[in-house]
């Protein structure tokens, strides 16, 4: 019989006895021999205080069995409740830090300081930024899967970014602020964008506090001085100028000599009608001439654009009372007038745009208006109407635009040439023009640093070009500038102030988009209906200069980004 663990029978009288030879009967034999019943296992994680609950249940053996029994159901209880109590022990101290850590302790909590430190980039430093120490460098730290640009770069761009925010004091920790913008930028562009974005963000910074006047003439500034650093770089090369026929060397004394003889004669070539004619001989004959130029329609013969005549048909459309003529020959026009070259100098402008208008006297082809403007903000430096040297024969209205230059207080050419030299052009000056032989010529003036629209923008056609054809300055204004210039429909005032703006009813804008506000009386002036504008003209080559600069420093940037992503 085996031992019962419970003691559910030990009140009960064995019904065997005296017989019962059993050692471990279940039932009771009163005092004749007593098994004390036997304490029940327990589980190992509740062997708490089991020895005294054995020790116990063994010294109450002399009790009676219900006191027997209920003394083992309260050992149960204590046993339940110290298994809880223990239990919420554990629990509670899993659950707060001891305040004294253990090494084990003390590694996690290392852990975790190094991977806070890793990912303070990501967290824009906290809202405690103010109380934390900033670094002492500018930390470059990793993306994955793999960076949009080299480390180098990346730091040389995050301490720009450092330094803004530093001088603009826009954060009190800007080595970690920069860290973790860097880190934000780099982690959401591409090898082509990360450089323009991060640029594009340190220049916002700048602007922070600006009125957007300010920002926008700032832009203006750093975009003129670009424009001005890029010039150079336009001007065309000696053999350029030499093949579109401009003059690169004074011409000696033996070649002027040599061309005053051939003069002598006083016969030359009628501009107009090619004619041989004695200059300022009376009773010479009418000049009888087509103004317009000669131009092929496809499948047809040329005709002109004065009176659409076929060429040859006639000898002309119109009827002057005499004829005219033109100089191109160097020595001829230093025989008339001598050529000079411009000084040296700081206080001349960098670049200007030029233009002139030409009509016949006696001596040729003279200057009767000229027109100065600075580069690239179109301000007018000087703008007047020119006396020329010889007669006036035709001040050529329909493209100068010039009806009488008779008015008082017109200067000479020398006193304008003298006005000219000595404030806005220096030898060092670049000259903006379309087709600056002409106008170089009549100013007399050897001048090299030269850029000309008609060159720096040639036709398409290189057999054309071989052959000395050009685009026009309307053409060029027309496609680039989707402008319309040289139209009748327009009027101006020709001033002659040297520095007050002139307002034109359909002129071009300047360089900025804007067009003068402000218009000055002079106190002689010449209203035209028809012709060239000078200032209207000098705009146009200007801005045409102006926009190609623009277009090859945007193409720079893009390949400097494209070399160093």
């Amino acid at each position: 019989m085996f031992r019962s663990s419970s003691a559910l029978y030990a009140h009960i009288t064995c019904p065997v006895l005296p017989r019962c030879r059993l050692p471990h009967c279940l039932f009771s034999h009163g005092q004749q021999h007593h098994f004390p019943p036997v304490e029940r296992p327990v589980r190992k994680r509740q062997i708490t205080n089991s020895a005294s609950t054995a020790s116990s249940c063994v010294n109450t053996g002399k009790e009676s069995d219900s006191s027997r029994l209920s003394t083992i159901q309260s050992a149960r209880g204590k046993k339940n409740s110290l298994a809880l109590r223990e239990t919420a022990k554990r629990t509670s101290e899993s659950n707060t830090l001891p305040t004294t850590p253990t090494k084990r302790a003390r590694q996690q909590v290392s852990l975790s300081s190094k991977s806070t430190k890793s990912t303070v980039a990501t967290s824009s430093l906290t809202a405690s930024e103010d109380e934390a120490k900033d670094s002492s460098v500018v930390y470059i730290l990793p993306v994955k899967p793999h960076p949009p640009a080299l480390h180098s770069q990346r730091l040389q761009l995050a301490t720009a970014l450092a330094k803004a925010l530093r001088d603009k004091k826009l954060s009190t920790t800007p080595n970690n602020a920069a860290s973790a913008k860097e880190l934000e930028i780099a982690s959401r562009t591409t090898s082509v964008t990360y450089a323009n974005t991060m640029k594009q963000h340190i220049i916002s910074l700048g602007k922070r506090g600006k009125q957007p006047e300010k920002v926008e003439n700032e832009a203006k500034e750093v975009l003129t001085e670009r424009i001005l650093e890029y010039l150079p770089q336009f001007v065309h090369k000696e053999w350029q100028l030499e093949e579109n026929k401009y003059m690169t060397a004074l011409p000696s004394e033996n070649d002027i000599d040599e061309a005053r003889a051939a003069a002598a004669s006083g016969y030359e070539i009628c501009d107009r009608c090619t004619r041989y004619f004695m200059v300022g001989a009376d009773g010479q004959a009418e000049c009888v001439h087509h103004w317009g130029k000669p131009y092929r329609v496809k499948g047809s013969d040329k005709r002109f654009s004065c009176c659409g005549e076929t060429e040859g048909m006639t000898a002309g459309c119109r009827t002057s009372p005499k004829h005219v003529f033109r100089i191109t020959h160097y020595p001829r026009l230093a025989v008339m007038n001598p050529f000079r070259k411009a000084a040296s100098g700081d206080k001349f402008p960098a670049a200007v745009a030029l233009d002139c208008e030409m009509g016949y006297t006696t001596l040729g082809t003279e200057l009767i208006r000229l027109t100065i403007l600075e580069f690239p903000s179109n301000k007018v430096l000087y703008d007047s109407l020119v006396k020329p040297i010889g007669d006036v024969i035709d001040l050529n209205t329909r493209y100068s635009g010039v009806t009488s230059v008779d008015e008082p207080g017109i200067p000479t050419f020398d006193a304008a040439m003298k006005t000219v030299l000595e404030n806005y052009i220096g030898s060092e000056t670049i000259l903006i023009g379309h087709g600056l032989e002409n106008d170089l010529a009549v100013m007399r003036l050897c001048h090299q640093k030269v850029i000309d629209t008609s060159i720096l923008f040639p036709l398409d056609n290189p057999e054309l070009v071989s052959r000395g054809y050009k685009r026009s300055l309307k053409s060029l204004a027309s496609s680039w500038l989707k402008r319309d210039i040289q139209v009748s429909s327009r009027t101006s005032a020709v001033v002659q102030s040297t520095t007050v703006e002139v307002v034109s009813e359909n002129g071009g804008a300047g360089f900025d988009g804007s067009v003068p506000s402000s218009v000055a009386a002079p106190e002689a002036f010449t209203l035209k209906l028809e012709g060239h504008d000078s200032i209207e003209d000098a705009k146009a080559a200007a801005d045409l200069v102006a926009l190609k600069a623009k277009f090859m420093l945007a193409l720079q940037d893009q390949r400097h980004a494209a070399a160093t992503s």
